[in-house]
């Protein structure tokens, strides 16, 4: 499904950010403590991190509108879990375009429009978890050094915007010209081989299609309602893992940690997250709220581990249900299956 270096990507990003986050650190000690954590807090954190995943399938429908005005829930939340347990399980972030692939199946739509409404769903993601970051520094209770926690956030947002302009500017000029791109585009596609240059422009076609959500404003601000909604759902998925791992937090916090988390895990890794996520939690937790290593890393390890089980297995069972096949992502990925048509 991916070119040889690509997992090698991931992997260069993990395994170092694993060695950082453990080094010279008690590793039987850190298991120790996800032994000893409350059960009961543990599994509400796990059921109310994987009800997110409903969340995410409900917000779908509003970036699905201009594509399709009904989409059935079970597709899309089929496709959420069958996606991200790709992301789990496979290198590449694969899973981005294997949700969409499964939703196209399923519901007979473009595989590049429903990608491109994943597109818009990750910009408004990203507004959403760095407008909660700023605003967790100010909550009342909020227990960080403010001036580190300052300038990290800082940092972090700086280096958002720089990539959020851009894909700002990108947008606004697919949706204000989108025959300035499809004519810029020919050209290019003439040059292809084959049929790749007509699939190209297919996938274009598509890809414009999928933009169309952000020309209304009643849909922008429906999606970002529910992106709002969502963040502060996860949120509330660390705080009862604070409880378990009997870290003295509050919600500013855990509105905090997923902000960095959701930030770390946008780079490259290996799948599953693993290696950005921990990093993110011992930034968070350790190097700017000032918790001990033990409970904190015990989090990161068990709060990943619990939470990533869920959604894989539902992911596994969607994928077996619908009778997919991973040789069709493939080929399908690398243009060499035909959209499948729209209704």
């Amino acid at each position: 499904m991916t070119s040889f270096w690509k997992p090698l990507v991931g992997l260069s990003v993990s395994v170092p950010l694993l060695w950082w986050v453990f080094r010279g650190e008690d590793l039987g000690a850190i298991a120790a403590e996800v032994a000893a954590a409350h059960p009961w807090w543990l599994l509400a954190s796990v059921l109310i991190a994987t009800a997110g995943y409903l969340l995410r399938a409900m917000r779908w429908r509003v970036l699905l509108t201009p594509l399709r005005s009904r989409t059935g829930l079970r597709a899309r939340f089929a496709a959420t879990a069958i996606g991200f347990m790709v992301n789990n399980l496979l290198p590449a972030r694969a899973g981005e375009f294997a949700r969409a692939w499964s939703l196209a199946r399923m519901e007979k739509m473009r595989t590049s429009a429903c990608l491109s409404s994943l597109a818009v769903e990750r910009l408004f993601d990203g507004m959403t978890v760095v407008a909660l970051l700023v605003v967790s520094l100010s909550l009342p209770g909020f227990r960080a050094d403010s001036e580190l926690a300052g300038e990290i956030v800082g940092g972090a947002v700086a280096g958002f915007l720089a990539v959020l302009v851009i894909v700002i500017l990108v947008v606004v000029l697919v949706l204000a010209r989108p025959d300035v791109v499809r004519a810029a585009a020919r050209p290019l596609a003439s040059r292809m081989p084959g049929t790749a240059g007509n699939g190209a422009l297919s996938i274009l076609d598509g890809l414009i299609e999928g933009l169309d959500a952000l020309r209304s404003p009643m849909l922008v601000a429906r999606a970002a309602a529910w992106s709002l909604v969502f963040w502060l759902w996860h949120s509330a998925s660390f705080w009862l893992g604070f409880r378990a791992f009997g870290i003295d937090a509050g919600y500013a916090e855990a509105l905090f940690l997923n902000g960095i988390t959701a930030l770390a895990v946008a780079l490259p890794s290996a799948p599953g997250f693993f290696g950005t996520f921990e990093a993110g939690v011992r930034v968070a937790l350790v190097e700017v709220l000032g918790f001990g290593e033990n409970p904190a890393l015990a989090f990161a390890a068990g709060y990943h581990v619990t939470t990533f089980i869920p959604v894989t297995a539902i992911g596994l069972w969607y994928f077996w249900r619908m009778g997919f096949s991973l040789r069709e992502i493939g080929p399908a990925r690398k243009g060499g299956e035909a959209e499948s048509p729209a209704r």
